[in-house]
């Protein structure tokens, strides 16, 4: 009997324990630093991220601290030390799925907030994206496209990534299996990633490879008109135009908005005896107000002035939601199963205390019972974590120009033609030989 009691009262202990650790979860709050990059602040937004008294990130965050200041590290034109926290990440992202298989039992037992963050699909490939046009504005035209392949093929593992683990978690769940969606992943070609690829071989004169790459960028279109809503790019077949001796290739790849983020849900749950609610990390867009972008270039010798409008070429937000199909179904699978468990181990401890003639031991159990309810619906919490600073959408123009120097303006526009915002690049040279890229960002 005493140890009966010593099982009970331990028992307890542990449920206290899982109770504590929900309750001093951190939460995020990222709003000053939104302000702040809609803004332009890449300086200070990196400075607060890499502020050593913040709360934005724990030990378990590592992926996304990484990710968060890559990105902005990329945007402020620190290209070297962009790939490093971008490779850094790409390293723990591999390193942390493998280790979240042996983190599974305490996420079973709580959520999965406890476990190593070890991102979401489109955040592993477009980090070699980004890796991509760092090494491209450093000239490195190989490593970049090491990145690109390295993209190519986590594009062929995301289809198998998470399919293991969700057909199994069907199989455990039988007559709940119905409530897992099926995660169908769409994704399977880049335009953006086919366009950079293209321009580093137009450079190289190898016009070739590049017709291939724009064939595969047709392809992309063609075969997934869901992810590829808007009308194919069709300056992009000046690209295979040869440049004349005296000129060169000015490219610039606009990027607006910003990527999706993860927003709890909470979903009824009927099992056993009633409904229970499970909690769930829905992708959510974020507005933008930017819908098209335009390109003035003004030659600083002469004044002549060029112009272009951009096409949208990429819709990240959209690769990111259809990406994340399959992890979402293979975590819905594992919160049912979690919240079954729950139920499982409650009504053991509710069938305890009615069946055991000892009060004592009975009134332990009907509280083990109670705590075991009270921590089911508290430890009840979705993983929301995301990175944040991927842009959602991509847009690229081309002018081809006399070779010289260029004042650059990129004006970004509403729906409606309205102006949101104009940056300005100036000084910039174009050359014949050189890969002649200009960057934008407008996150408004």
């Amino acid at each position: 009997m005493h140890s009966l009691k010593k099982q009970a009262f331990g028992v307890i202990g542990a449920v206290s324990v899982l109770f504590l650790s929900c309750v001093t979860m951190s939460d995020y709050n990222f709003s000053s630093i939104d302000k702040s990059i809609k803004n332009g602040m890449y300086d200070a937004v990196y400075e607060e991220l890499c502020n050593p008294q913040g709360v934005l990130y724990t030990s378990s965050d590592l992926v996304l601290e990484n990710l968060d200041k890559g990105l902005i590290s990329h945007y402020a034109g620190e290209y070297e030390r962009s790939n490093g926290e971008l490779s850094e990440a790409e390293t723990l992202i591999r390193s942390y799925y493998s280790k979240s298989i042996t983190q599974a039992a305490a996420s079973m037992l709580v959520n999965d907030t406890v476990i190593d963050y070890a991102g979401d699909p489109f955040e592993d490939v477009y980090t070699n994206i980004f890796m991509a046009l760092n090494y491209l504005q450093l000239g490195k035209f190989d490593d970049a496209f090491v990145e690109i392949r390295r993209f190519d093929i986590k594009l062929k593992e995301i289809q198998q990534k998470y399919q293991a683990q969700l057909e199994k978690q069907k199989k455990e769940l039988k007559d709940n299996a119905v409530s897992v969606p099926s995660g169908e992943v769409k994704f399977h070609n880049s335009a953006l990633a086919r366009y950079l690829s293209l321009l580093i071989y137009r450079t190289e004169g190898d016009y070739d490879s590049a017709r291939v790459d724009y064939n595969m960028m047709h392809d992309a279109f063609w075969l997934q008109p869901s992810l590829y809503d808007f009308p194919f790019p069709e300056s992009v077949k000046e690209e295979l135009t040869f440049v004349p001796d005296g000129f060169g290739r000015l490219n610039i790849l606009a990027f607006s908005g910003l990527s999706p983020v993860k927003v709890e849900e909470s979903i009824p749950l009927y099992a056993y005896d009633g409904f229970y609610r499970i909690a769930l990390p829905v992708m959510t867009k974020r507005k933008s107000s930017v819908a098209a972008a335009s390109v003035t270039a003004v030659n600083v010798e002469t004044g002549e002035v060029y112009s272009a409008h951009t096409q949208k070429i990429e819709s990240i937000e959209d690769i990111a939601v259809d990406t994340y199909a399959q992890k979402y179904a293979a975590i819905v699978g594992k919160t049912v199963a979690r919240m079954v468990s729950k139920l499982v181990a409650t009504a053991a401890l509710d069938a305890t205390a009615s069946e055991v003639d000892d009060s004592t031991v009975s009134l332990i159990f009907s509280i083990l019972g109670a705590a075991s309810k009270i921590n089911m619906f508290v430890s009840e919490r979705a993983d929301v974590r995301t990175c944040r600073y991927f842009p959602a959408s991509a847009y690229a123009a081309g002018i081809t120009l006399p070779e010289g120097r260029y004042d650059i303006t990129v004006v970004f526009k509403t729906s409606s033609g309205g102006k949101v915002e104009t940056l300005e690049y100036n000084g910039v040279s174009v050359s014949k030989s050189g890969l002649n890229l200009v960057e934008s960002y407008c996150f408004k």
